[in-house]
């Protein structure tokens, strides 16, 4: 309520949204007694199964993920997310609770285009992703979107142990950390699922992809770096605007050059064959200096202790990214973005 203009209308309308998202939400008791559809009914029965062992693995499971929500075949969340042209630092919005935050985020597209575009009309580099789900942190008892079980089983184990991730451990304005964090864990949590279910094969698969997501953090920790320069350079050579823009399209190219080195997979995906900010660092958040989180999370006695250790020292005041590194990555951790 202390809020005011068109802020004071979105969280209006967020909130409304929120509320008609939770109520169309259906216990997957009830969603297994009626489903016959062999896929569906197999990915409901996961997501049973795999919030049981998400609680025996130490998350903070709660109330979430008992319900299901009808969105249809669609993906219901659209997220903007937006950077400055000219330095490698997003543009970011404040939220109580979960603090500074690069994206917002819509119900519907319509919206999220209109806002993406009146970001782009002052000059900053945008971009629209399609969020599979999100986690509310267990302010509510979130339900999966039933998009994620139409995906199979495979998108409900990941989705699932990703967000309850974040349910369990959150930094308030350290999303490059959280997001990287819950990655890596929902990746290694993925395998074990997976082994003592029996399927071998598909953990695996999960740890190869595991192993591919390292290598594209190490090639997007690189650029970032090269990419600061880049601007530091353009800053001290006084460069003008459109020269620095073109410019920078050249160095992107051998950053996307790079990735597909490490990652062709991921590069041959609708998108990434060009990047700007934006979408750089829509990526990077999510593979900010992973293999020193992922190595720490190795030598940890299971994942809850790991969480638990993380929030001690978020409590401290320490940085994160500093306490997982054996090799402090600099005095104060990696540059925020």
């Amino acid at each position: 309520m202390a809020c005011s203009g068109c802020r004071a209308a979105y969280l209006t309308r967020l909130a409304w949204e929120q509320a008609r998202y939770l109520g169309s939400a259906t216990p997957v008791t009830r969603l297994l007694a009626t489903t016959e559809q062999p896929e569906r009914r197999q990915a409901l029965e996961t997501l049973v199964e795999v919030r049981e062992f998400a609680i025996k693995a130490g998350l903070d499971v709660g109330g979430s993920y008992r319900k299901v929500a009808d969105t249809g075949s669609a993906t219901p969340f659209q997220v903007v997310t937006a950077a400055y042209q000219d330095r490698l630092q997003a543009y970011t919005w404040w939220y109580p609770v979960v603090g500074a935050i690069p994206y917002r985020g819509y119900f519907d597209r319509a919206s999220a285009q209109s806002f993406a575009a009146q970001l782009a009309g002052e000059g900053l580099d945008t971009m629209i992703v399609e969020a599979s789900a999100y986690s509310t942190l267990g302010w509510f008892d979130d339900p999966l979107p039933s998009s994620v079980v139409d995906r199979g089983d495979g998108a409900v184990v990941v989705t699932v142990l990703h967000e309850l991730v974040h349910q369990t451990f959150f930094a308030p304005g350290e999303i490059a950390f959280n997001e990287t964090l819950a990655t890596a864990v929902a990746w290694r949590l993925v395998s074990q699922f997976l082994e003592q279910r029996g399927e071998g094969p598909r953990a695996r698969r999960a740890e190869d992809s595991r192993v591919a997501w390292l290598g594209r953090s190490d090639a997007l920790d690189a650029a970032a770096l090269r990419l600061d320069e880049f601007f530091a350079a353009s800053r001290a050579e006084s460069k003008t605007r459109q020269e620095m823009l073109a410019a920078r399209t050249a160095v992107y190219a051998e950053v996307v050059a790079g990735l597909a080195r490490v990652d062709s997979e991921f590069v041959a995906k609708p998108g990434k064959e060009s990047l700007d900010n934006a979408s750089f660092l829509a990526e990077h958040r999510y593979a900010t200096h992973a293999r020193a989180i992922d190595d720490w999370l190795a030598t940890q006695p299971s994942m809850a202790a790991a969480l638990g250790a993380l929030r001690q020292a978020h409590s401290r005041g320490e940085n994160l990214y500093a306490f997982v590194s054996a090799t402090p990555l600099s005095a104060a951790g990696p540059p925020v973005r």
